[in-house]
């Protein structure tokens, strides 16, 4: 965890924001209220730390629990399940019995609720070990950088005799099938590279993807070719913004993306 301790030029404690890698997946897909999650948990208790006496929200200070590389890191350490049997599910799929909807990660709360609070709990403890033990005082200059990127056609180079080429964005089947921390339904398993033609038939009543699309994304088989499909609106966004960010000694890196 990294943290940015903020402070007024009287040294009065004003916010936070800190940066550590954990999904907001405390509150699983069957949860149909508003939620925070973990990291709003971990916000609350670091405002109320401040704000005594105070509504939640109203108060002065303000304590950001930002994201940081948290591609594949789950909150649910109790790990992945078969809600009927108790037992691990199948490690490659995802699946109980080849369903998805009985695998089910859990944290290690007596509900979610209570692996919310666990999770949120020890973000802010730590946040608020690194903020009070904070010596390192930010200084030069405040600098920014912001471009837009049309990721459809990117060079990636990944050595010096080979690269890469991005395309347009698709969907692929494994999408269809969620994670164990919000497993999707039908017949979608994780890890899928061959799709069937059930599926193939539905989604080309939609928007049969092109040869091109096809071959860009071998070996994930498209479920929705989103980047082709633009009635009655761009179903994907093609063009995105980056950010770089400089506060003094810090960097700050702000992009739409997730990453492991």
């Amino acid at each position: 965890m990294v943290v940015l301790k903020l402070v007024d030029a009287d040294g009065t404690d004003i916010g936070m924001i800190n940066w550590f890698a954990v999904h907001c997946t405390s509150m699983n897909n069957t949860n149909g209220l508003i939620s925070g999650d973990n990291k709003g948990y971990a916000s609350f208790l670091a405002e109320q730390h401040f704000n005594k006496g105070v509504a939640p929200g109203k108060g002065k200070f303000v304590a950001a629990f930002a994201q940081s590389n948290l591609g594949d890191v789950s909150p649910n350490t109790d790990g992945a399940k078969c809600i009927d049997t108790g037992k691990p599910c199948e490690r490659n799929s995802s699946t109980c019995d080849g369903k998805v909807e009985k695998c089910i990660a859990s944290g290690s709360g007596v509900d979610m609720f209570d692996s919310t609070k666990i999770i949120g709990t020890s973000q802010y403890k730590k946040a608020m070990e690194l903020y009070t033990s904070a010596t390192i005082k930010l200084s030069g200059p405040v600098q920014f950088i912001h471009q837009f990127l049309d990721m459809t056609n990117m060079t990636v180079k990944y050595n010096d005799t080979y690269k890469g080429k991005t395309c347009k964005p698709a969907m692929g089947f494994s999408f269809a099938a969620g994670t164990t921390d919000g497993p999707g339904a039908f017949d979608f398993t994780q890890g899928d590279t061959e799709g069937n033609a059930f599926w193939n038939a539905i989604r080309d009543l939609i928007k049969e993807p092109s040869d091109e699309l096809v071959e860009c994304h071998k070996p994930k088989p498209i479920l929705l070719p989103t980047g082709e499909i633009d009635f009655p609106y761009a179903w994907q966004p093609t063009i995105v913004d980056t950010q770089l960010t400089r506060l003094g000694q810090l960097f700050i890196i702000a992009v739409p993306g997730e990453f492991t």
